[in-house]
């Protein structure tokens, strides 16, 4: 399945992935670092179980036609 791919290819692959690796590693700790500072200052995080109810008010969609069955 992979015998294709140049060994070029697949270090790059590598490289990239690793740094992925520690890009989410910051961001996890840039999180980390956000839930602190709203506790300290009392700020409801994103997780928070009180959220407003959402409506959504507009105007259905009309039919344009009949729909044709599948495969008729």
């Amino acid at each position: 399945m992979l015998r294709n791919i140049p060994s070029i290819t697949l270090k790059e692959l590598v490289k990239l992935s690793e740094s992925r690796e520690k890009i989410m590693a910051q961001l996890q700790e840039i999180d980390r670092e956000i839930v602190r500072v709203q506790k300290k200052f009392g700020i409801p995080s994103k997780e928070s179980d009180d959220v407003a109810p959402v409506t959504v008010s507009r105007v259905p969609k009309r039919s344009t036609g009949r729909r044709a069955r599948r495969g008729a």
